[in-house]
């Protein structure tokens, strides 16, 4: 899923925020009031949202909530007719103001909008910018939020190893698209284009997302200089934001493009000019690392997926804040070249291994890596099988950090617009 967002938050401010921001909140009392929904669609006649924001009555909130969701929502013209009087809090009203109607996959529509307190959506990007661990963000009442900061960073593993007939791959392990991980990125891939590796390993089975021009970063990386200014990712929004789709278009790039304290922008990025990558997956892997599937895959890149299904979410959304609610309803929906961008059911794997936790990650011995290394060498998969082989504390601590039952599937995009950055 794509994500943005709006003012009040700067890109400073912003600076490492969390892969991920969904489903969960609180809201205020009972009421109805102005912009009731006597329609759905766009015959409403609603006030701007603009004249009703900082009205914090119960029926002021649901005012705004309501003409905010006809300006920037996704399916805004689908919206059900209800009455606000109905519902007892802006949370039980967003909810029901949701599309859940079938998508051609037959999943609702929208799984995804939320509404959060602004303490709460801040207390999860400070968790993100000092690197703290979900288990206190939790403690913020914000445990059904998704994503979190890894430890050992966005790159925590990166290294070269030699499949068994012989060929260099290079693995990098990839948890976060938060602010930082292109700076990662790039120091890593520059390792890996100094050894001349042959085929790449990128390991996403633990990253739910984040910051969209990582994954632009990252999948420009992956390609070279024969594929500049190719699309990677085209953002659709509502028919009301034409302007704001013409302008949202992502581009295979061979220089840095959002600078973050590392790298400057305009600074050459390692490619690598694969025609081939390995991506290892999982129910986890979700959102921006689904955009590098799928945007690899509109510049006919190869990309072998190893493991399980993706998550499944192309959509996106920007952060809007009232009256102590941070508001953050599905706004669009990301495609590739080819015009692609409908998977909600997420990408199936190419070869479907099962993971085993207890082994050491990056090296030999780990079911995923080596069902990639084996295709690497023969083009075939092997048994879906787990190995049970070198287990250690080590490699259980690690996994069981990156595995916590708080990082679910669902994750994010997070786009930076240039006012912001």
């Amino acid at each position: 899923m794509l994500f943005s967002f709006r003012n009040p938050f700067s890109r400073r401010a912003l600076a490492a925020a969390a892969a991920a921001l969904l489903v969960a909140g609180c809201g205020g009392g009972g009421g109805g009031g102005g912009g009731a929904d006597s329609s759905s669609g766009s015959s409403l006649a609603l006030a701007p949202s603009s004249s009703l924001a900082g009205i914090c009555t119960p029926e002021g909130q649901k005012a705004f909530l309501r003409s905010y969701l006809d300006e920037v929502y996704l399916w805004y013209n689908e919206i059900p007719s209800i009455n606000p009087a109905d519902y007892g809090s802006v949370t039980a009203y967003l909810n029901a103001l949701l599309v859940r109607t079938p998508d051609t996959a037959g999943l609702p529509k929208d799984r995804f909008s939320a509404v959060l307190t602004v303490a709460g959506a801040n207390a999860l990007q400070a968790a993100a910018l000092s690197g703290q661990r979900i288990e206190q963000a939790r403690q913020a009442d914000l445990a059904p939020l998704l994503g979190s900061h890894l430890p050992g960073g966005p790159v925590p593993l990166s290294n070269v190893v030699t499949s068994p007939g012989g060929r260099r791959v290079g693995y990098v392990l990839f948890n976060d698209h938060h602010e930082g991980a292109q700076d990662a990125l790039i120091t890593a891939f520059d390792n890996l284009r100094t050894q001349a590796v042959q085929d790449l390993v990128l390991d996403l089975r633990y990253n739910s997302g984040g910051f969209l021009y990582v994954a632009q970063a990252a999948a420009s990386m992956v390609t070279g200089p024969q594929n500049d200014q190719r699309v990677f990712e085209q953002l659709r929004y509502n028919d009301k934001r034409q302007a704001e789709a013409r302008a949202g278009v992502f581009r295979i790039t061979t220089t840095v493009q959002t600078a973050e304290n590392v790298y400057p922008s305009g600074y050459a990025l390692p490619q690598l000019s694969l025609p081939r990558v390995y991506v290892l997956s999982s129910g986890m892997t979700c959102s921006a690392s689904e955009s590098i599937v799928n945007g690899l895959r509109g510049i006919d890149v190869q990309v072998i997926l190893v493991g399980e299904t993706t998550c499944g979410k192309p959509y996106g959304f920007q952060r809007k804040d009232n009256c102590g609610l941070a508001f953050f309803p599905i706004e669009f929906q990301g495609y590739n070249a080819k015009g692609f961008g409908d998977y909600t059911t997420g990408f199936a794997p190419t070869c479907s291994i099962a993971d085993d936790p207890a082994t050491a990650l990056g090296q030999p011995g780990e079911p995923l890596l080596d069902a990639a290394l084996a295709h690497a060498d023969t083009g075939n998969c092997p048994p879906g099988t787990a190995s049970t082989a070198n287990r250690g504390v080590q490699s259980l601590d690690l996994r069981a950090s990156l595995r916590g039952d708080s990082r679910t599937s669902l994750g994010g995009r997070l786009v930076l617009r240039p006012r912001d950055r």
